[in-house]
């Protein structure tokens, strides 16, 4: 049997998903367990790069964590933005105001539903809960969110 090393394979969305879409995105610290996001500093890095991205029309962010050594999102980035280069510009803004040492890559999910989409803000919600940082969602303090705007087809 033929077995072929598996090229590397791009964030690449297909013409046919709509880019209002939302995506799940995890971008991670190179160290794992290291406490690099969970503080005031690197929060401000982080929204100052979420909104920046959000200015320039790179992105439209409806939910943004940060985990001691990772960080989740959701977010919806249009056609004219290869998810890739977004989320590759995303760490470097943040590296710029808060030096990190991050994984390679980043990991992508589309939503493909209101109840997905409902499910994924949830767990995102708990994550500082399931790993003990939290007594519950509300209290942990490295958590943003923004309204989901209806547009006209």
């Amino acid at each position: 049997m033929d077995f072929r090393i598996r090229e590397y394979l791009p964030h690449q969305r297909p013409l046919w998903v709509h880019e209002r879409d939302p995506l799940f995105i995890t971008v991670c610290h190179r160290q794992r367990k290291v406490r690099h996001f969970d503080n005031t500093s690197a929060w401000s890095a982080i929204l100052a790069s979420t909104h920046h991205l959000a200015e320039r029309g790179k992105w439209t962010p409806l939910m943004m964590l940060a985990m001691p050594d990772h960080l989740h999102g959701i977010v919806m980035i249009p056609h004219s933005s290869r998810i890739q280069q977004t989320l590759g510009s995303f760490k470097r803004d943040i590296g710029y105001a808060w030096p990190t040492d991050w994984q390679r890559d980043a990991f992508d999910h589309r939503i493909r539903s209101y109840e997905q989409f409902l499910e994924i803000k949830a767990y995102i919600r708990s994550n500082p809960v399931r790993a003990g940082f939290a007594g519950s969602p509300e209290d942990w303090p490295y958590v943003a969110e923004w309204p989901m705007r209806q547009e006209s087809d």
